[in-house]
Order: C-alpha cells, then sequence, then structure tokens
C-alpha cells in the first residue's frame, strides 16, 4: 500500500533511530550525533554518523544513509511497506487497514513458500527423488548445496504440485497467480515443473518469488524453464543467487555474473558467493541498478569467444551509463563457470579473474582480432562500436569513452566521435555556465546549501544574490533548483530532511549537507553575514574559471558568449562586494589576503566580510 506523508512522518518521529542503528552498530556519543563502524562496508576507522536531530544516518566511507526505514530495510531485507509496519508495529504507531489487496499478495507468497517446502521434501526424503539425488551428486552438487539453495524435485505428474496445494488450502486461482500451475484453453489446468530439479528464484531478502526447472534427461527439451512473471516477480529486476551472496559482495565489493543457476552454484559452493545470473533474460538497467547497492564492479565471466563479444557490446551501454566498473573474464576452451571448476582448482578461477580485461578494451581486442589492424579492420571496428558510444547519456562519461576508445584503436578522438550518433535531442551545446567542480572549490557551495537548511529564513537572501548555475556541483546546482521554488513563507516551516522524502534523488546529498559539520561559527554569529561571504568567494571562483575559460576560447565561434558570461559574473560580483562594504563594518580576524598575497587559493577564498576587489 502506498503511505501517506503523515504516516510517514509519524513512524519517522516516533522511531528512535539511535536505538534501532544501535542494535546492530556500537555507537559512541560525538557531541549532537553518535559516530560508529559502518555496517554495509568493512573499515577500522569509524565514518558512521548518525543524528538524532535530522533522524537519519549516513557513511562517509560507502555513501550508503538514510532514514530509520532505510537502515530496517537493508539491514532486515524487508521492502518498504514491510519497513513501515515493522517500525510502526515497534513504537506503536497507528497504521489504516491493508484491506484485500495485503491479503492478497500474503496468500501468492504463501504458495511459493509452501511449493519449496514440497519440492525439497520429495528430493531429499523421498523414494521419487533418488534419479534426482544421484544426478546432483554425480553432478558434484552435495547435500549441503542443495539445502543452501533450496533445491528440490518435480515428479513426473500433470497435478503433482497441484493437487499438493490444494489440499493445503489454495483455491485455483491462487495456484494460477503464483505461476507455478497453468491452463490450457480447455480449462485443464496442469502443473508447470515436471521432471525438473527446481530451483526457487529468490528476492534479497531470500523469499521464494519464482522457480526454475532444470532437466536431467540430456533428451528433454528446454533445459531450464522458468516460471512466469507474476506480481511478485519481475525478472528484469531479479538477480538469481544475489540474497545469498549479499553479504560477500558487500565485503569484496564486486558481483560475478554468470549465464546459468548451476554456474552461480558451482562458483558459491568453491567460495566466489558474489556470483549472480540472470533469470532468462538479458542484462537490464535494473539489474545494474541493483548491484550498484551492494558492488562498486562486476566480472562477467563468459564462456565463449563470439557469444561473449555479443553480450559485450549488448552490456556495453548499461555498463557506461551505471558507473558500474566492468571487467570481462574469458574461460578458455569455452568452459562454463561449472565446467571449469569441476576440472580445476578455485586458485585457477582467482587466476582468471585477476587478469580480467576492462570491458572496452576486450571490445576492441575482440573486434581488432575479428577485423585485422588494417585502414578497413579499424573502420569496421569504430562501426561496430559507435552505436554502443552514441548511448553513453552522460557528456563527460561519452568524452571520455570516446578518448579511451580512440588510444586503444590507434586514431584520433575527433576520428571516433565522427563516427557516434549524436544523443537523443542532438547534441549538447557548448557548456559556458558554471565550470564542473572538480575544477572549482566546493566548500563554499556546500556552506550555503547547509546555512539554508539551518537558517531557512535566508532563503529570501539566495534568491537574490545566487543563480543555480553560479553553482559547479550538479546535486548541488538541482538542490538549489528546487529549494529556491519554495515560497519564503513555505521553506521556513520545511524540515529540511523531509527534502529527502520529496526529492528521493538528491536525498544522499540533502543527508551528506546535513551531517557536515555545523556552521555555529562563534566568530560569525550573524548568519546572513556569512552567507553573502560564502556567495561571494563562489562568484570569485566561478569569475576566474569563467575568465580562463574566454581565453582559452579566444577565436572560436563560442568567444563572445563566454566573454559575457564572464562580463556578467564580474559585474555581479563588483554589485555584491560594494553592497557587502556598505552594509557591514570589516573584522581584521575574518579578513581575506589581498589577490597576489602570498597563500593557497583556498586561503585567499576564505569567507570574510571585507572580500577583495572584483577583476
Amino acid at each position: 500500500m502506498a503511505f501517506s506523508k503523515d504516516i510517514l512522518a509519524a513512524v519517522k518521529d516516533r522511531a528512535d533511530i539511535v536505538e534501532v542503528i544501535g542494535e546492530r552498530v556500537l555507537l559512541k556519543q560525538n557531541g549532537a550525533d553518535y559516530v560508529g563502524l559502518c555496517p554495509f562496508h568493512g573499515e577500522k576507522t569509524p565514518s558512521f554518523r548518525v543524528s538524532p536531530s535530522w533522524r537519519t544516518y549516513h557513511c562517509f566511507g560507502c555513501g550508503e544513509g538514510g532514514s530509520v526505514i532505510d537502515f530496517v530495510m537493508k539491514q532486515e531485507r524487508l521492502s518498504f511497506p514491510e519497513a513501515v509496519r515493522a517500525l510502526a508495529d515497534r513504537f506503536g504507531v497507528p497504521l489504516p487497514d491493508d484491506g484485500p489487496t495485503r491479503e492478497s499478495g500474503t496468500r501468492g507468497m504463501d504458495v511459493l513458500r509452501t511449493a519449496e517446502a514440497y519440492y525439497r521434501e520429495l528430493l531429499q526424503r523421498r523414494p521419487e527423488g533418488e534419479t534426482a539425488r544421484r544426478y546432483l551428486r554425480e553432478r558434484g552438487f552435495l547435500e549441503e548445496d542443495w539445502e543452501a539453495f533450496g533445491l528440490g524435485w518435480a515428479l513426473d505428474q500433470w497435478q503433482g504440485f497441484m493437487g499438493h496445494g490444494m489440499s493445503q488450502g489454495f483455491s485455483h486461482e491462487d495456484l494460477l497467480a503464483s505461476g507455478l500451475v497453468r491452463q490450457r484453453d480447455t480449462g485443464r489446468m496442469f502443473d508447470m515443473l515436471r521432471k525438473r530439479i527446481t530451483i526457487p528464484i529468490r528476492d534479497e531478502r531470500g523469499r521464494p518469488i519464482a522457480f526454475g526447472g532444470r532437466v536431467i534427461d540430456p533428451l528433454d527439451n528446454p533445459k531450464y524453464l522458468n516460471t512466469p512473471e507474476t506480481r511478485h516477480y519481475h525478472k528484469s529486476r531479479v538477480l538469481f543467487g544475489l540474497s545469498q551472496g549479499l553479504e560477500a559482495m558487500r565485503r569484496s565489493k564486486r558481483a560475478l555474473l554468470v549465464e546459468g543457476y548451476l554456474d552461480v552454484m558451482r562458483l558459491h559452493q568453491h567460495g566466489f558467493a558474489e556470483a549472480v545470473a540472470t533469470c532468462g533474460t538479458a542484462l537490464t538497467e535494473e539489474h545494474l541498478k541493483l548491484l550498484t547497492r551492494y558492488a562498486d564492479s562486476v566480472m562477467l565471466v563468459f564462456d565463449g569467444d563470439e557469444a561473449g563479444v555479443k553480450a559485450a557490446l549488448r552490456s556495453a551501454p548499461l555498463f557506461l551509463n551505471s558507473g558500474l566498473e566492468a571487467r570481462v573474464v574469458l574461460l578458455p576452451e569455452q568452459l562454463d563457470p561449472d565446467d571449469y571448476l569441476r576440472r580445476n582448482p578455485p586458485e585457477a578461477f582467482a587466476a582468471q579473474l585477476q587478469d580480467a580485461t576492462p570491458l572496452l578494451e576486450f571490445l576492441v581486442f575482440q573486434l581488432a582480432q575479428r577485423h585485422g589492424r588494417s585502414v578497413q579492420g579499424r573502420q569496421q571496428t569504430l562501426d561496430a562500436l559507435a552505436p554502443v558510444l552514441g548511448q553513453v547519456r552522460k557528456a563527460a562519461a561519452r568524452d571520455l569513452t570516446v578518448r579511451y576508445v580512440a588510444d586503444l584503436v590507434g586514431v584520433s578522438p575527433e576520428a571516433v566521435l565522427s563516427l557516434v550518433p549524436a544523443p537523443r535531442g542532438g547534441r549538447a551545446e557548448p557548456e559556458l555556465a558554471a565550470p564542473p567542480l572538480s575544477q572549482r572549490e566546493g566548500r563554499h557551495q556546500r556552506r550555503v546549501l547547509r546555512l539554508l537548511l539551518e537558517q531557512r529564513k535566508l532563503l529570501g537572501q539566495a534568491r537574490t544574490l545566487l543563480r543555480p548555475d553560479d553553482l559547479g556541483d550538479p546535486a548541488l546546482r538541482t538542490l538549489l533548483e528546487r529549494v529556491l521554488k519554495f515560497s519564503d513563507v513555505e521553506f521556513e516551516e520545511v524540515r529540511p530532511e523531509a527534502l529527502m522524502d520529496w526529492f528521493p534523488e538528491l536525498a544522499s546529498t540533502v543527508r551528506s549537507l546535513l551531517m557536515d559539520e555545523p556552521l555555529h561559527d562563534a566568530a560569525v554569529s550573524d548568519y546572513a553575514r556569512q552567507m553573502e561571504a560564502e556567495i561571494v568567494c563562489i562568484k570569485e571562483e566561478l569569475k576566474d574559471e569563467l575568465f580562463r575559460k574566454f581565453k582559452a576560447l579566444v577565436g572560436s565561434p563560442e568567444e563572445e558568449l563566454a566573454l559575457r558570461r564572464y562580463k556578467k559574473v564580474r559585474d555581479e560580483l563588483v554589485q555584491l562586494k560594494s553592497t557587502f562594504r556598505s552594509t557591514h563594518k570589516p573584522r581584521p580576524e575574518l579578513t581575506l589576503r589581498p589577490q597576489g598575497a602570498e597563500g593557497s587559493h583556498a586561503e585567499r577564498a576564505r569567507p570574510a566580510p571585507t572580500p577583495p576587489d572584483a577583476g
């Protein structure tokens, strides 16, 4: 069900975030906050901070953070509604009745749990499962492996599970909704999985949401059969083996992506518990979003040159847009991981992982082998790669990727770029707005936003003096855009932590700002004056960068636009400093060094009531 904002606010207000997190993390008080070792990644120095005043937590090491609901979801592997209900029950927050929708959903999950127990009993204890037990043992999978993955056996009967399910009180509708029972046009119902090893497909919490079936007779087809998508199961969002490998993946920060269920099981058996597989579908953007929660890199394990190249070409745009590092492992003799580990020790597979090739490098190498290094061969290689590069959405990532490919192929970046299709909507215009944060000091930008969150009455001042384009950090810029849409009165009533719920894509940014060191500076008690000083420093940095950019564009078509942008910021800065001086008396202990004085740029940019003259 969808919970109202009032219900969610009540749960967050009533739930003691320090108490909840303190049950999992040893917390020590540090001023108004609490600190401890992050439960989401291995660390020796505490970088995990809990703020009871803001009702949030944040790890400065791995970036994990959120509300008490987010923490319970991640630690207990609960869905959002389940986490809300668990906290509401614990802290006495009344919830509206969920009605028949929840009952129907629970009923469907009950069918799947009943099926898992039924199939497991047949495999492990019943005489009808002897052939399957012998097959698994011959393949090197023993009882502990069956138990770890919940393997079972489906009888060679048309209504084996169906009859069992009805005996347990499930209706025809319940059984059909589970995907395990199908119905012909004639109305006759039958089991979908028959004479197969049954393999539960689980969600992140480890609950069965679907089943795969694997034949043991080589004459039977198809080799693998999955139950259809249901309200519980969407194959584009599920990875087989993820629930069993979550902890290993969190520790190593990597995932091994293979093709088959038995490949995953074999890798887990030999200590590579980060292995996962898609469920009979191609890799999707949703799959990678799922992996980004737990891993920084993905190893794509392929078992054949041609198939590997095709799979890499399909998945490359997804990885280039995801932020995940992707490397390719091409196993020798076209062996899949299951066969490879049956012939070789785990150390040999670990060595294969150590020698993994970056995804783009793998593609270039394989295509070059296919087409050759001649002029025509290089052209064919670039023609094959161009559609991949054209799907990279972020301009910076596309530019870096083009340069990387150009270096590998041995041509100029311009030559590669000329073949790359324009992104949707046409090529981006030359960017003459704020330079990227990597080129400018971000401290003042963060402090302005932190001031706005702490002292919300300053919104009118920020609206007058600062534009979103003045900020180099895209997330901070977007946050300022959203904040400026509030009226002054509305924003004064806003709780800063509520912004994380209203703008979930900016939750990490808001959370990290709230966790920054408090701005209660004894030397600067006037927050309005501090806001002006920070904005002066932001515009100083922006002016300097725009002037350098203008000089670099002299003689180009963009020269005039760059000059206008520079003059506009320069004039704004002169006006701002003039107003600043007339309003505030200088304080010597905070005065900036004059331009040209000794000291670093950071020292010259320190906020002060008497900023340097505009150039």
